[in-house]
């Protein structure tokens, strides 16, 4: 595992954790009752419980389409969006969604989840690090799951201490909300072997 350094000020340890408690608690909105009446349907929970904004980079449909379609967000909020079988069609809906967390200016944390609700078949929900939509898809299972981010990355705090972290993702499958919950999670322990690289 490498250790990525970032130019951005990172936020102390008790602060992150603070805030991305507050995240997670925010009570997100149901669907609304015109999507209820799709014969297929999907309402998503996003929560970004991290400092740094993130945007959509690709979208993949199996089946199906966007209700409300995915947005990028700000640090430390809480979205959603939703999916529904395609117009005219007796389908279900079934895709992915990639998106880019920027660390900085220059690098990005990129991760796709995945959804179904099925013709025929289970819901399931994913995640997985890329930047390729259909790999979300493809990363869907029944249980959902979780994802750490394969390097550490380190910048330094505002007394220009090093700060490092992790990102972790979480797919939580279910129908109002399927939940998927981004986090910065601080690291303490020193890895003598990680290989430092400037981007």
């Amino acid at each position: 595992m490498s250790i990525i350094e970032i130019l951005t000020t990172v936020l102390d340890s008790l602060t992150i954790i603070t805030k991305a408690r507050d995240t997670i608690q925010e009570i997100i909105p149901g669907a609304d009752d015109d999507l209820k009446e799709k014969f297929h349907w999907i309402n998503c929970s996003l929560k970004n419980a991290t400092q740094f904004n993130y945007t959509v980079v690709e979208n993949y449909f199996d089946s199906g389409r966007y209700w409300k379609a995915p947005e990028g967000d700000k640090a430390f909020s809480s979205t959603t969006f939703s999916c529904c079988n395609g117009d005219g069609a007796i389908t279900g809906v079934t895709g992915g969604t990639a998106f880019s967390l920027w660390l900085d200016s220059r690098q990005s944390f990129d991760f796709a989840v995945g959804w179904t609700d099925p013709l025929m078949g289970s819901i399931k929900a994913g995640v997985v690090e890329s930047a390729k939509a259909k790999a979300g898809y493809d990363a869907a299972t029944r249980e959902g799951g979780y994802i750490q981010s394969k390097n550490q990355y380190m910048g330094k705090d505002e007394k220009g201490n090093p700060a490092k972290f992790y990102i972790r993702v979480s797919a939580s499958p279910g129908k109002d909300p399927m939940a998927f919950v981004v986090q910065q999670v601080p690291y303490t322990d020193d890895d003598e072997d990680s290989t430092v690289e400037k981007q």
